[in-house]
């Protein structure tokens, strides 16, 4: 049984007769037959009573119908639902950003996705990278923006990454720290473990910074949970810390930021998705406006 038979059926009974309803379905009268016949051969009962002036539903036709209306009804739902889902007019993205995006690029980009878009709902999960990916192979959320997904993580769940854009990395220090202070800008090298404001393990601009500045045991005194905290530290003269260039705020006199020597440190800003997945069109509205941001 199919549901363009159950269509065809319909279309007989609502126009009273097989020739008004082959012109309204595009059809021959013949092909139509052959689809009523074969309805009819699979159910092992005759569905339509043949008249001189049209047709009427036999028992079996009026019990089929009663149950096919409810099936087309549900059928038109879900044609609507997805041509919604394809016009942008409804639809649901779900999708996951690491701690250190999220206060910074999702501001900009959800508001006038929201604006545009008023039907569509978004579901945000903020976690860090290793929490995203299982989120992402369960199909929990359609995709991730995120830094640094280690090679083996990648292959071991199938995991695709698309580079959506590079963001420069920064030195913050107090205004009068001597790498705020010096003419020649700063390197990894300069930045020395006992002064080094850190995120807490599992952060991957943490796990980049020490692994750049090849710094092996930073001060277990100067970590901290979020990017806000490390600049209120480095304005208080604590350390000095490391910042993607969105966190970059103006915090007063206080603080320095500096770009580092040559050509500079920087993080690859990725989508993660599941290998062979593609997205709906809603996510891919807002991809886009992640590329622009």
């Amino acid at each position: 049984m199919e549901i363009r038979q159950l269509e065809l059926l319909r279309a007989i009974l609502e126009e009273g007769s097989l020739t008004a309803a082959a012109k309204r379905c595009h059809l021959s009268q013949p092909a139509l037959s052959q689809q009523i016949q074969a309805l009819e051969a699979e159910l092992g009962e005759p569905l339509l009573i043949r008249k001189p002036r049209g047709v009427e539903p036999t028992a079996a036709g009026t019990l089929l119908m009663e149950h096919a209306g409810r099936i087309l009804e549900e059928t038109e739902r879900v044609k609507d639902a997805f041509t919604g889902r394809r016009e942008l007019q409804s639809g649901r993205v779900a999708f996951g950003i690491i701690p250190t995006i999220a206060p910074y690029l999702l501001p900009r980009l959800l508001g006038p996705f929201r604006k545009r878009f008023p039907g569509i709902d978004l579901a945000v999960s903020e976690a860090r990278t290793a929490d995203l990916i299982p989120q992402v192979v369960s199909g929990a959320i359609e995709f991730a923006i995120l830094s640094d997904v280690a090679e083996a993580e990648r292959k071991r769940w199938s995991l695709h990454l698309r580079e959506l854009f590079r963001e420069p990395l920064l030195l913050a220090a107090p205004a009068d720290h001597p790498l705020a202070t010096r003419k020649a800008p700063p390197t990894p090298a300069d930045l020395d473990a006992s002064e080094l404001i850190h995120l807490q393990g599992g952060h991957c601009l943490s796990d980049r910074t020490l692994r750049v500045c090849k710094i092996r045991e930073p001060n277990p005194g100067l970590r901290c949970d979020q990017l806000s905290t490390a600049l209120a530290m480095v304005a208080a003269g604590l350390g000095v810390t490391v910042v993607p260039k969105l966190a970059v705020r103006d915090l007063g006199d206080g603080v320095v930021f500096r770009p580092f020597a040559r050509e500079g440190l920087h993080r690859v800003i990725s989508l993660m998705k599941r290998r062979g997945t593609g997205t709906s069109p809603a996510a891919g509205e807002l991809l886009r406006l992640f590329t622009k941001g």
